[in-house]
């Protein structure tokens, strides 16, 4: 397969972005803002967002490897909506790395619950043990407490909890794995009607995720990055080609391009997706906007409300659309990648 490689960026210069906040420069364009409409952007049909926590399962009170969170649209306050499980990247303990992008889906009209599974790399044989364990608690939670409280968990016409997985890094891999035991070997764990799995990791003692058990009607995203150094291909790759059960039209596999044109420059690195700037050039920002906040909430879109689905399942411009630079230049769109794939797509180039 022949995929476009942008030029290296260059190492220093990188290095110096990532030790503090950039000041735009003269002659340099800056990145696009948030567009005013569509699943990444600004058009919000709820003004607030409530978090709830920490929570623990009974007989686990205080043990982190068993938190949770959960973050719900107000402004006005739904009566009920369906349940997103967010999984965070390995050790990234704080909720708020990860804030403007729940709060983001929260004001979209969902709820989603942030589960933590490790506490200082403790048991990670356990950790998709524990998280499934968490989020059925969560759903509990949701579902035992007074109506007026807050959302309740919505039903599809089976009667079955309308939910979501949505991962990033290591728990990108582990999405994958609650999402095939949910088909295959936990009937009381809800098999999600989406799973978005951005920059999947797997470490190798955690035990292997078999995406071919996952259920054939979930809809799936799966994101790379093209200066992802910690994640590689390997782990989306082998992803990709255990899920040929699932329809064509209901997968998509994308390969995010790095594009240095402007300040912050916009690189696809495996830490864009947090939301404070940890080791990136930017905390949020068009990668934010035109890929986790975008495809996330347009799977979401197209699984429970059939819209939006040209942003996340369909080849086209809505899909792979970055926005612009200051200077009217579009960001390097992303990258559909070849459903044929047969190898491991090259990483962008180091100097």
């Amino acid at each position: 397969m022949n995929l476009r490689v942008v030029p290296s960026f260059p190492k220093k210069l990188f290095a110096a972005w990532t030790r503090a906040p950039v000041l735009a420069r003269d002659g340099l364009p800056s990145p696009p803002k948030q567009p005013l409409g569509g699943p990444g952007g600004a058009d919000y049909p709820h003004a607030g967002v409530a978090r709830r926590g920490p929570f623990w399962p009974a007989g686990r009170e205080r043990n982190n490897a068993f938190r949770y969170f959960i973050y719900e649209p107000t402004d006005p306050v739904l009566a009920q909506a369906p349940v997103v499980l967010f999984l965070h990247g390995w050790q990234a303990y704080r909720p708020d790395i990860y804030g403007a992008w729940m709060e983001h889906v929260a004001r979209k009209g969902y709820v989603v619950v942030w589960v933590q599974y490790d506490h200082n790399v403790i048991g990670v044989w356990r950790w998709a043990t524990n998280a499934m364990i968490t989020w059925m608690d969560a759903l509990s939670w949701l579902e035992r407490r007074a109506p007026q409280s807050g959302v309740k968990p919505e039903r599809d016409s089976a009667g079955h909890i309308k939910t979501a997985i949505v991962g990033h890094s290591v728990g990108a891999y582990l999405a994958v794995i609650l999402a095939a035991k949910a088909a295959c070997c936990r009937m009381d764990l809800p098999i999600p009607s989406t799973l978005v799995s951005i920059q999947p990791a797997r470490r190798r003692w955690i035990p292997g995720a078999d995406p071919s058990r996952i259920d054939a009607r979930t809809k799936i995203v799966l994101v790379v990055g093209d200066a992802d150094y910690v994640s590689r291909f390997d782990t989306a790759v082998a992803i990709w080609k255990g899920i040929g059960h699932i329809p064509a039209e209901n997968k998509v596999f994308l390969l995010v391009q790095s594009d240095d044109r402007g300040v912050p420059p916009q690189i696809a690195n495996h830490y864009f997706p947090n939301c404070d700037g940890y080791l990136d050039t930017a905390a949020v920002d068009a990668r934010d906007y035109y890929v986790t906040f975008k495809l996330t909430v347009a799977a979401l879109n197209c699984a429970f409300k059939s819209k939006d689905c040209e942003y996340a399942f369909r080849a086209g411009a809505e899909q792979v659309d970055m926005g612009r630079w200051s200077d009217g230049v579009p960001v390097m769109p992303l990258i559909n990648v070849d459903p044929a794939m047969q190898t491991v797509p090259p990483l962008r180039r180091r100097r």
